[in-house]
């Protein structure tokens, strides 16, 4: 197989596991999702409450995403999605038993749904490292690419199921299969046997596994474009999820089994799109199929405006389905390919934040809006609001990281001490000292400042660049780190994109003694 081709991670026997276990956790959520939003215009006719549902499902992951990140990189993944699909489990079991007990409410179901998102937002960013990590990082756009796939293949199987499911033998049925789902998942990974990491450096607290995770995505342009597109993008676009089930019952006078088409249009649309993504990247910039995407998004949107036919609004729902899949697929791929590997859930955590925090945001809003505006002029805002949204997102940088970027650097240098340090011994002060031609002065400041930006994504604090007054060829290199340990995590966090910079520096380096460090010294009365 082409390691080139939509298909090459499915050659991975452990990739294939994995993504064959998240599709059924993305089939069991979808038809969560799109049961519930039905199931709640049973229970209420307001639109606050339906639009809520979707709050209900995507808030967790603004709430527990992070945390759920930062727990994935620092302990037993296994052990992480043990309990967490545990959460989910227990959800959909007690969902099922009220709703045959005829006891289920309005208020029980968006609370029950929460809880069952707040497992899926604990376990989202682990299920997304596990599954990239048994690849090559060139491989990455491709299984980012087969993800969408499995997602959109749920998108567009669970709600025809959930409907199907509603429409024959009741909503309590939902909630059974849901269930059944998640008891297969667990069993997999009862049985799964992942691959042990070799052991370094104690792992980090859970507060300093946070600040070193979102101090990364400060000092990355391109994750930090990255994850703004996603936010405006989809807190923009929203609408039409979040008022989707009000569309086909009071617009097109469809049951839950036709807004489970309308659903699966747009699961069948973004299929189409994901099959075809990794060829559209290498003839398409990512900024053109983030624009065309969007634009294509908002059509949609004012379609289900203002059209009344049920076939044009399905073949138009395909295309938001392309559409959608243009401008996330594309910005999970520059997310997953552009974080090392030390901190990859918890990038991928604050990307679904970004994602579902959007999503719950705009549910909510949205749907208010349509309380008080109606149904229609809230989308046409909505469409119009997309369109504002590639205005102010203009400017990012988005790229696709390479391997040679992000795999682990080989440490050579030797650290040579005077005596016994503590791992708790610090702050620590690294002092690298320059001589710099002036022919050659921009290209040592670019390059030095390129530098500085890694060493800052890896854990140096207060990082600066100084000339010498009395020697202007003399420039010198500071930064702090926390401590002994964490100078030593920063690094074994060096990839080789980092270490290629640090080599064009190498021939600017004093002769004698270029790098010095230092570490914090108490007061005498301290000992």
């Amino acid at each position: 197989m082409n390691d080139r081709s939509a298909w090459a991670p499915l050659a991975h026997k452990p990739f294939r596991a994995l993504w064959c276990a998240g599709a059924v956790v993305n089939l069991a959520i979808w038809m969560q999702t799109v049961g519930a939003a039905w199931i709640m215009t049973t229970l209420s006719s307001s639109p606050l409450m339906v639009s809520l549902v979707q709050t209900a499902m995507t808030l967790p992951v603004f709430l527990f995403g992070l945390p759920g990140g930062v727990v994935a990189d620092l302990v037993d993944r296994r052990r992480w999605l043990i309990f967490t699909q545990g959460t989910m489990l227990l959800a959909a079991v007690l969902l099922c038993g009220l709703a045959f007990a005829g006891f289920l409410q309005d208020w029980s179901l968006l609370l029950l749904t929460f809880l069952l998102g707040t497992g899926s937002a604990l376990n989202m960013s682990a299920w997304m490292a596990t599954t990239v990590a048994v690849l090559p990082r060139d491989q990455v756009p491709a299984a980012v690419s087969l993800s969408a796939i499995s997602t959109n293949v749920a998108r567009a199987l669970g709600p025809a199921l959930a409907g199907l499911l509603i429409a024959w033998t009741g909503s309590a049925s939902v909630f059974v299969v849901i269930a059944l789902c998640f008891s297969g998942v667990m069993v997999f990974i009862f049985c799964w046997k992942p691959r042990r990491q070799p052991e370094g450096l104690p792992p980090e607290t859970f507060t300093g596994g946070m600040r070193s995770g979102l101090r990364y995505i400060r000092h990355s342009s391109v994750l930090f474009s990255a994850l703004k597109q996603v936010f405006v993008f989809t807190s923009c676009a929203s609408a039409l999820w979040a008022l989707l089930p009000l569309v086909a019952k009071q617009e097109l006078g469809l049951d839950a089994g036709g807004y489970g088409v309308l659903m699966g249009c747009m699961g069948i649309g973004a299929v189409l799109a994901a099959i075809n993504l990794t060829t559209l990247y290498r003839r398409f910039s990512l900024r053109q199929l983030i624009v065309v995407g969007a634009i294509a998004f908002a059509a949609v949107t004012l379609a289900a405006a203002l059209l009344h036919s049920q076939l044009l609004v399905c073949a138009a729902l395909i295309v938001a389905g392309m559409a959608w899949m243009a401008v996330n697929a594309t910005v999970a791929t520059v997310v997953q390919t552009c974080a090392a590997d030390w901190v990859r859930a918890r990038v991928a955590s604050v990307y679904l934040l970004m994602y579902m925090g959007a999503m719950a945001i705009g549910g909510a809003v949205w749907g208010a809006l349509a309380q008080y505006l109606g149904l229609s002029q809230s989308l046409i805002i909505s469409a119009l609001a997309i369109v504002l949204g590639l205005y102010v997102t203009r400017t990012g940088q988005l790229v696709l990281g390479q391997e040679a970027d992000f795999a682990q650097a080989q440490q050579t240098d030797k650290l040579l001490l005077a005596g016994d340090v503590a791992h708790s011994d610090g702050p620590v002060s690294v002092e690298i000292s320059y001589r710099v031609p002036a022919q050659e002065c921009t290209l040592f400041l670019n390059s030095v400042y390129s530098v500085g930006q890694s060493r800052r994504r890896n854990g140096a604090q207060n990082w600066r660049l100084y000339r010498d007054l009395s020697a202007t060829d003399h420039y010198v290199e500071r930064f702090i780190v926390e401590s002994w340990l964490d100078y030593l995590r920063q690094c074994s966090r060096v990839t080789q994109g980092d270490e290629s910079g640090e080599q064009l520096l190498a021939r600017f380096r004093c002769q004698q003694r270029s790098v010095r460090r230092y570490i914090y010294q108490a007061p005498a009365d301290h000992f």
